[in-house]
């Protein structure tokens, strides 16, 4: 019998890999989905799994029946959440079990809220907490159900996660800035009661430190993680006496509104003012010049929560806590013209060490 990665028995993730499709496809398409394929597809997929001695029969821990898993993420309008619980689903889905998704517009106390009423209603949680992790899904863990947190800690070191290196994404992002030749480089982050946000500011600072360069608490914004906040923050660092010639943004959607700011003060990226940010939204390759960006591990971080939380079936003290890796795409928003080339491969190299 052929085998999968690492020499085991294969697996319906190495049956898509095989097939080249996903693994949702991969499950339909060997009757245990509910989304019809092509019989086209069908054959495809049979093949791959004849191929690598694919058995079909449920094994090992296997439930005999559908989950359903409750996934409370802040924002479903924001893409870097939808695409991550968007992963969740396909992951579980992938293996019959189903999700319920619910917004909890970064309120904690509308977070507990709705974890209390899902709490009936599922065998399991992904969570991406507002703040600290509420009593609700502190309860539904010691109950016996499943929780994994998602992209933040939630102050609560018992239970698993799953998170980019948000410290080390901010260091090497406030770098490529501070090797391009840029001196005074702003802050626009987001509430420091989320784990992400406090790691990314630290990685900011220590990249000062690193450049020998000085802080100040005029160059530094702290508002919600939204469009609006972020286009205000550009008011209110361009009216500093001595005002930003870089700004790193830690998010897609501050990013975005970052730039819509910058744009109505008539500024242009990096002419007037760099501009390196976090998360590779469609628009970031899109405006001109494009922006240079930290990619984050989205779709890897939702498929690792799902499979974690798979293999759980109680609440356990060696919780497990994995933290990705995440990648620069380098672009054109953060080369200083006025020193030339002589600048950028600086940075550059800069930027290719910080990957090793």
């Amino acid at each position: 019998m052929n085998t999968g990665a690492n020499g085991k028995p294969a697996t319906l993730r190495d049956v898509a890999r095989h097939a080249g499709v996903s693994l949702a496809t991969a499950s339909c398409a060997l009757g245990q989905g509910r989304r019809g394929v092509s019989d086209v597809m069908r054959a495809r997929v049979q093949r791959a799994a004849d191929e690598l001695g694919y058995e079909l029969r449920p094994r090992g821990r296997r439930r005999a029946r559908p989950l359903c898993v409750g996934v409370v993420i802040p924002e479903v309008t924001n893409t870097f959440f939808s695409v991550l619980a968007g992963a969740v689903d396909e992951a579980l889905a992938a293996e019959g079990h189903r999700v319920l998704v619910a917004p909890s517009r970064e309120d904690p106390e509308l977070e507990d809220q709705i974890v209390s009423l899902l709490a009936p209603r599922i065998d399991g949680l992904v969570l991406a907490p507002a703040s600290q992790v509420g009593p609700a899904t502190l309860a539904l863990a010691r109950r016996g159900v499943p929780v994994v947190l998602v992209d933040r800690d939630g102050g609560a070191p018992q239970l698993p996660s799953v998170a980019m290196d948000n410290f080390d994404s901010a260091y090497r992002a406030t770098m490529i800035l501070v090797e391009s030749g840029f001196e005074r480089i702003a802050l626009v982050n987001g509430p420091q009661r989320i784990s992400t946000a406090r790691a990314r500011t630290e990685g900011y600072m220590a990249a000062l430190a690193a450049g020998g360069l000085q802080r100040s608490d005029e160059w530094m914004w702290v508002g919600e993680f939204n469009f609006q906040d972020a286009r205000r923050s550009v008011d209110w660092l361009m009216q500093a006496p001595e005002r930003p010639d870089a700004i790193f943004s830690t998010s897609a959607v501050l990013t975005s509104g970052v730039l819509t700011g910058l744009r109505q003060h008539g500024l242009r990226w990096p002419d007037d003012v760099a501009v390196v940010g976090f998360g590779d939204a469609v628009y970031a390759a899109l405006v001109e010049p494009g922006v240079t960006v930290i990619e984050q591990p989205t779709r890897t971080m939702g498929e690792t929560a799902a499979r974690i939380l798979l293999n759980r079936t109680s609440y356990q003290q060696d919780a497990p806590h994995v933290l990705l890796p995440s990648k620069i795409v380098l672009r054109d928003s953060h080369w200083r013209r006025a020193r030339g080339k002589p600048a950028r491969r600086r940075a550059q190299r800069a930027s290719v060490a910080a990957e090793r």
